[in-house]
Formats: C-alpha cells, structure tokens, sequence
C-alpha cells in the first residue's frame, strides 16, 4: 500500500483553491480557514496511518523508465496489470514523446490514503469549470454520484446462490402435483424459464414426453442448446421449419407453428403425432397478435385435455381473462400465478445533447425529470409549437389586404 510523505501531501492540497476544500469537507469549515484545516487534517491522518516516507524524483516531469523505478522502490509488490493501469493513466493526455508530470505521478499513487485524499485527487482530475458558485459544485457533485449509481447497474451482476421464489415454486406444484393447467405471468428476468426446467424434468423423469415452443426459430435454436446442455442432447429435439434434430426425443423445441400442424396431422393420421404429457407456451401474449394469435389460439383449443399446458408470459394484459377462457376451452382447471414485483430493478438514462450520460429521473422521486432533462422537454415542446404556428399560416400572397 503506497503512503504519501508529508511535504507531498501539503503540496497536493495546495493545488486546490478554497471552494474546492469546502466542498470535500461538506461546506462546514468556514472559508477563511478551510486551506489550513484541510491540510492539518490530511496531515493527522497521514501520520495516524504510519505514512512511510518514499523517495520522489526532484525533476518535474519523468521518463516511463524512471516511473517504473520508483514504484519499484515504493512498491515492490505491485503485480504487473496495476503498473499497466497506471502507465495508461498516466500517458492518456501525453503527446507522443512528451515527458510525464511528476506530480501527475504523485496524484495517482496516492492508493490507500485516508478519505479526504481520495477525494481530493478525484477533484483534481475533475475540477469544474471556472467560476462555479458553491451550490452549483455542489449540485455537480451530487449529478456524478447519481451517474454513478447508475453505472453500477450495468454489466452482469455478482453470482448470488439461487433460492426459488415462492411463485415459482406454487407454479410447479400446480403443473406437476394437482395436474393442472398454469398461466404464469411475471416480468422480464423473474425466473419463467426455471419453471419450466423444473416442469419438463418432472415428466421427462416419469417417462413422459413434453413439448417446449416458441413464436421465433431463433429462440426455438437457442433453447435448444441450452436445454440440451441441462438434460442432455439424446433427450431434447429441434423442430423448425429448416432444421429436424433429433424429432424422436423425449423433449422437442419448437415454433408454435409447428406443434399446431402437429395437431392439424393428428386429425388426419391416428397416431402418427402422440399426445405429449406436457406443452410449455413461451411468449403466451402473441395470443392476442393480429396475424399470428390464431395459431395459438388452435393450439390451445386442439391439444387434448389430458396434457398439461404451461404458459409463460411477461406481457399479458389481461391474465385472469386468459386463464378463465383456457379453463372453459379445455374444462381442466387453469391457474393463474401472477407474480409482478421486478427482481432487477429498472433503470433510465438520458444521453445530452452535449453528450453527457445523465440519470432521466431524479433519484428517489420515480416520474420526476432531471431539472436537465425537463428543461429541454419543454424547450422542445415550445419549438414544436412554434413550428405547427408557423405552418397553420397562410402564404404571404393569400392572406387577407
């Protein structure tokens, strides 16, 4: 861990004018003495922490081979990738063959420092502009941690151990236990898919054969390889209009296209189709599509009532509708379990005209615009408005003398 020598430390918050120490500190040192407490303070620390004193060229700008020198005396064992890191922060700015500041060294090694440091090398790097009035560095403050938080957000999370929820669980117990028919509604990411995981290992572990469709062949393909992954590649088929893998298995992935001409080929050739124990409709709501919804629409009417049906849905309106009409289509009982809370929560942003990353609502206040954000909305509007004025004008040479 590097430490920073006192006279370093006086130095780097030297650097910074008045406004910008009130501002680490909150604003609670009066400004005629917010230099000197500051730095005091950052000194305390230091030596609270047993700062050791590291040797630093006195020259004001260094090679890359005197950078590496002294991190090879004041850390030893800094692992490569760090010192990489840090020689790319360091000659971002750089013209080609233009020397390194010294006390651009300094600032970035200032690793394992109290608080106050960090911070203070944070506003070195990101001074405001000129001429900022306490309340307006305040306010940017405040904007760069609610863009961070919002970056945060993005990317895959950390693994966490799995835990069904309780409506997965009831959805399973519903398909598998009490044979009866399920329509699960829930948000994007909430865990659908491992209901139907559970479900199909239920039958297929019975001896059962079961179904799985989709409204896209690429989702059908994706599917496929997952599941063939999960219960292995001699229990799980393709079916699409291009690809026939495996159609035998136990377990066949399909568009609803082709499991509704299935049915259409059961009417005609006596068991040539086989009634499976189980049919799981992915993406539910292109039921009420205005060209496709028909084939759902048949697919649910014509599989016997002797399978089960499991349909899994994000954005069905009118759900309890749905199960009631299923329920009195087939006569087997159809459960609703509907689930709305989102596991991830939703976040919104706003790219600036200027190009700044921003957060589109204020944080804390859900519906609220960003006081940015509302302020070109409504420019916009009034430039939207003046245009329509413009155009309901007649031409100079049919207006009235």
């Amino acid at each position: 861990m590097l430490k920073l020598t006192e006279g370093q430390l006086r130095r780097l918050a030297e650097t910074l004018d008045t406004l910008h120490l009130r501002g680490v500190l909150g604003g609670n040192v009066p400004a005629s003495r917010s230099r000197t407490a500051l730095i005091g303070q950052v000194v305390e620390q230091a030596r609270q922490h047993a700062a050791t004193a590291h040797r630093l060229y006195e020259a004001t700008r260094l090679t890359p081979e005197q950078v590496r020198e002294w991190l090879a005396e004041a850390a030893p064992d800094l692992p490569p990738e760090a010192y990489t890191r840090l020689m790319q922060l360091l000659t971002a700015s750089l013209e080609p063959g233009e020397l390194i500041p010294a006390q651009q060294v300094v600032s970035l090694l200032t690793i394992g420092l109290p608080t106050v440091l960090e911070e203070l090398r944070e506003i070195e790097y990101r001074r405001p502009r000129p001429g900022l009035t306490y309340h307006e560095f305040q306010v940017a403050r405040h904007r760069r941690a609610a863009l961070q938080k919002l970056l945060e957000g993005i990317g895959t999370p950390e693994p966490q151990p799995f835990v069904p929820d309780p409506f997965q669980l009831a959805a399973v117990a519903f398909v598998t236990e009490e044979d009866k028919d399920v329509l699960v509604a829930a948000p994007t990411g909430s865990g659908k898919t491992w209901i139907a995981e559970q479900a199909i290992r239920c039958f297929l572990e019975r001896g059962g054969t079961a179904w799985y469709t989709s409204p896209l062949k690429a989702l059908s393909n994706d599917k496929f390889r997952e599941f063939g992954r999960k219960f292995g590649p001699d229990a799980v088929g393709l079916i699409t209009g291009d690809r026939r893998v495996n159609p035998d298995a136990p377990l066949k992935i399909a568009t609803t296209e082709i499991y509704r001409n299935g049915l259409y080929d059961a009417m005609t050739r006596d068991g040539v189709f086989g009634a499976p124990d189980l049919v799981v409709f992915d993406e539910v709501h292109y039921l009420g599509d205005r060209h496709r919804g028909v084939v759902w629409e048949e697919s649910i009417i014509y599989t016997p009532a002797s399978t089960r049906l499991l349909m899994l849905s994000a954005t069905v309106g009118n759900a309890r509708e749905l199960a009631e009409w299923v329920t009195w289509t087939r006569g087997v009982e159809c459960r609703l379990v509907a689930h709305p809370q989102r596991p991830v929560p939703l976040r919104t942003a706003f790219i600036h005209p200027d190009g700044r990353l921003q957060p589109l609502f204020e944080e804390g206040s859900p519906g609220r615009l960003q006081a940015d954000v509302e302020a070109l909305y409504i420019k916009a509007k009034q430039q939207e408005a003046a245009e329509q004025a413009r155009r309901r004008r007649p031409p100079f040479h049919r207006r009235r003398r």
